[in-house]
This record gives C-alpha cells, structure tokens and sequence, in this order.
C-alpha cells in the first residue's frame, strides 16, 4: 500500500505527492503539518494554516496510471481517505511514548512523574532516554519525549547540561517546565517555558497537549 497527497489553498492552487511510503508521508507531510511548519510540495512552500491537506491510502499507482493528469483520479477511485485518521494520530501523544525528565530536584521530578503516569506516558530518567535515542538512531526520535522541570531561578549547571542536550536531540519534544514561581533563570530568555502546578488539571491537560505537538 502507499499514501498519496493533495494540498490545496484557494482557487486552483494544487500539489500533489503519489507513491509515498509511511515515513516519508510522516516526515515531510504529516509531522511538519501538524507542527504548523511549512511544506514543500510541488515546488511550492504551502501554510498549513492556510490550506488543505487530503491523504489517501491504497494501491501504489503505476507509470500510466499517473499519465495525462488522471493520477489523483485513479487515486480516489482504488483508495481510502485517511486525512482525518492520521492527522489525528500525529496530534495525540501515543500511550507507548517515553518521557525522560529533567528535573532540578528529586521531588520535582516525582511531581512530572506523577503527571506523567496520569496522561498514560512512560517516565524515565533523561539519560537512559538519551541512551535509547542513541542507541535506536535518529529515525526513533519521535517515540520518545522530555520534561525540563526547573524550580529556582538558578538551577544547577548539571540541569542546564542536560536540558540543553535534551532540546538538541528532541526539539519541541522538550517541554520546558517551571514547577512554582521563583522566576525564570536568565539561560532560559526567550525559551518557551510552561508553568506547571502537578495538582491543577489545567496544568496536566496542558503538558498533554505539549507532549503531543
């Protein structure tokens, strides 16, 4: 089976992709979509926020099947509309993601624990996730995440280690938290940082809805 793609915006501004395979459908379309990133379709950049995105699944189209224009024809005709299945899967955090945390202090970080294990995620420590993300290449990537929980304004270099090295591996995967409201340290200007209360329900849905960006 293969995916085949069509992104749309206003009158007749079309693109389309045919033969995709699961992976590159994931990481060209569908995670770039999600995250509200541009797309590059067709030779055009194209605004998620600005467009429409249909994905098919069926049967990989041959050579004249795609002749003369009738490739998105006879892709409608031997195909399923997913769009709305697979959009939704990428926006959901997965029941099997794992979670390292990066927290300041020892109850700190049973605090994202707890959190954690109330939104179904697995909690690790930040190394032996960083050891699983090494160890199954960067292609794994996107099954793992990390909280970066601070509670000072000045946490220890140690912490600023290893939140560093967790946004490099995992990017907007690493939720940057403050856990109470001693101020932001001065390393984190212009971070984007969530402040977390592990016993308001506000919070919880909130770091759900960043871990499944």
């Amino acid at each position: 089976m293969a995916f085949h793609v069509e992104i749309s915006s206003g009158f007749r501004q079309r693109a389309r992709a045919f033969n995709l395979d699961e992976a590159k459908l994931r990481s060209e379309i569908l995670d770039p979509w999600v995250h509200g990133r541009r797309i590059v379709l067709g030779d055009k950049d194209w605004e998620p926020r600005d467009c429409k995105l249909v994905i098919l699944e069926g049967p990989e189209l041959a050579d004249p099947d795609l002749a003369m224009g009738r490739g998105w024809s006879n892709a409608e005709k031997s195909s399923e509309n997913v769009t709305r299945r697979l959009v939704e899967e990428a926006v959901a955090p997965a029941a099997t993601t794992t979670v390292g945390v990066v927290a300041e202090t020892a109850s700190g970080e049973a605090a994202i624990g707890r959190m954690l294990d109330t939104l179904g995620l697995e909690a690790a420590p930040w190394s032996e996730v960083r050891g699983r993300i090494l160890g199954a290449g960067t292609g794994d990537g996107s099954r793992y995440g990390a909280v970066l929980a601070f509670e000072s304004p000045a946490p220890p270099g140690s912490w600023l280690f290893d939140a560093g090295l967790a946004r490099g591996a995992l990017g907007a995967r690493a939720v940057v938290a403050q856990l109470g409201d001693s101020g932001i340290p001065v390393e984190l200007t212009g971070v984007d940082v969530i402040r977390l209360d592990p016993d308001d329900a506000a919070s919880l849905r909130a770091l759900g809805d960043r871990l499944g960006r």
